[in-house]
This record gives C-alpha cells, sequence and structure tokens, in this order.
C-alpha cells in the first residue's frame, strides 16, 4: 500500500467535547506512524491555541490558522496572512453590524470592544451558547489575548476572523457580503438566536494547505485522506483523495464526505483508519 498522508481536524474529529483525546486514538495515530504514514493536525486553531491533550501525541505536522500556517517536522514552510486593506473593509462592515469578532493571530488573538465586554461577562448576552462559554473560558485562562484598540496590522498579521452574531437575518447579510472575499463557514446554530463562523481565506485554507503539504513532501494528492466535522473543514474534505466526516459533523460537509465514520465519541477516527487497513 501507498503511503498516506492524514490531515485531522481537533475539535469535533479526534478531540471530544467532555471526553479528550481518547488514549486508543492517540495509539492508533502512532501505529499508523509507525507504518510509515505521515499524520498532520489541521485545524482552524492558531499554534498557540493548541490544547494540552496534544502535547504526548507524535505528529509530522501542523497545519494551523485554518490553513494559513504550516509546519512541517518543526520547519514552517508556509505562512500567509490576510491582506490589510481588505481587513480593514471587512472590520468597518462587522463594527456596522455591531459583531463580535475576533482577529485570530499567529500569536496572539485580539478582542473587538465588545466582544471582550462580553468574553469578561461585564455585558450581559441573551441567553448563553456552548461557543461562548468555550471563547469566555479561553479568554480568562490565556494571556496572549488583546484588545483590538492594541491591534497593530504590521506587527501583528491576521490569517483569519472568527465572528458571532444574534438574529438569522443578519447571519444571512454577513454571508452574503463577504461570499466573494471568503470562505464564510457557519457552525450549525443551536437556536435561532445565535450564530457563529469564521472567515476563511480563499487562497490559504485547509484545502489549499493539503495541496501544499503533499507538494512539499512529493506526495501524490491521491495519497491524501482528511477527517473534519465541521464547514471550516470544507475546503480539506473537497481536496483529499479521500475525505472522511465525522458521524458528529454537518450534515451539509457530509454531502461532500467520500466516507462518514462513528462520532468522535465513538473513537471514529480510529475505526476509519481500520476499515482502510492503515493500522
Amino acid at each position: 500500500m501507498d503511503k498516506k498522508l492524514i490531515f485531522l481536524d481537533i475539535d469535533g474529529t479526534i478531540l471530544g467535547p467532555d471526553s479528550g483525546i481518547h488514549q486508543t486514538v492517540k495509539e492508533g495515530l502512532q501505529k499508523a506512524r509507525t507504518r510509515g504514514h505521515q499524520v498532520f493536525i489541521c485545524t482552524g486553531r492558531s499554534c498557540h491555541m493548541l490544547p494540552e491533550e496534544l502535547e504526548d501525541v507524535e505528529l509530522d505536522g501542523v497545519i494551523a490558522n485554518a490553513g494559513s500556517d504550516i509546519w512541517i517536522r518543526g520547519q514552517n514552510i508556509f505562512r500567509e496572512a490576510l491582506k490589510e486593506e481588505l481587513l480593514k473593509r471587512t472590520l468597518a462592515v462587522l463594527e456596522q453590524m455591531e459583531t463580535i469578532y475576533i482577529l485570530e493571530g499567529f500569536e496572539k488573538i485580539y478582542v473587538s470592544e465588545r466582544g471582550a465586554r462580553i468574553l469578561s461577562e461585564s455585558e450581559p448576552v441573551p441567553g448563553d451558547n456552548p461557543e461562548i462559554i468555550r471563547w469566555k473560558n479561553f479568554f480568562g485562562r490565556w494571556g496572549n489575548t488583546g484588545d483590538i484598540r492594541d491591534w497593530n496590522p504590521v506587527q501583528a498579521p491576521i490569517p483569519k476572523i472568527s465572528f458571532m452574531l444574534w438574529s438569522r437575518q443578519d447571519a444571512e447579510r454577513l454571508y452574503h457580503i463577504f461570499k466573494k472575499d471568503f470562505h464564510v463557514a457557519f457552525f450549525p446554530p443551536r437556536t435561532e438566536s445565535f450564530f457563529n463562523g469564521e472567515l476563511i481565506s480563499r487562497t490559504a485554507n485547509k484545502g489549499t494547505a493539503i495541496q501544499r503539504t503533499a507538494e512539499y513532501l512529493k506526495v501524490r494528492i491521491q495519497d491524501t485522506i482528511a477527517f473534519g466535522d465541521s464547514m471550516n473543514d470544507y475546503q480539506m474534505i473537497e481536496q483529499a483523495a479521500c475525505g472522511v466526516v465525522m458521524g458528529n459533523g454537518d450534515e451539509k460537509l457530509k454531502a461532500v464526505a467520500d466516507r462518514i465514520c462513528e462520532p468522535v465519541e465513538d473513537d471514529g477516527v480510529l475505526r476509519e483508519l481500520e476499515r482502510m487497513g492503515l493500522i
């Protein structure tokens, strides 16, 4: 069997909401590597936001910031930020819409003024949401967050923007405004009063990262496999020769999948690698 490049999203793919990364999955990934396959994390998170659970997982590389930052065996082979002019136009619209936004830099994140008030709990929100809870926990736990007023676009380039808003009308408006400049990835809404997602570069995303990684390693794109669960994995699932979506994944993402495996809680990645004969 030809050796494969295996690309893994983190949240909802190998990292469950409550159970962390199962030891069985870690052992399975190690087994794949001992058989000559190469394993990469391919995440929307920046490198400074990687979970502690990955510290004892041996990897061949990390693709961060939704494909804008590529590390292979400790070497940074690619890094691309959004153009400053595009950022300025985008932030002007987000401010006008009173959208919470988070600029996710390579080394630090910058939170909009309203976002900082909500995440620090100095301003209440109409009902809570797991995504806000996740950002509140991060905001309170890490030191590499900053106020948008302290952001310098030259010193702190930004590859990706996360956003949160509170009406379907605003969500639809945001999509139509930005769809030409970005891949607009929405996460499945749990209520009709909260919508969140990411603005992802059209030239540096998880799909282009798979292609760049394969070219750098001189591996055919036919020998790439990607696992994901949400719409920020869409380009990755499309680009890989075999795109696998988790059983807990977004239904829209499943529509473009080559395979669907068990949910993250049931070790879907491990089970699919076994079925493929890779471990």
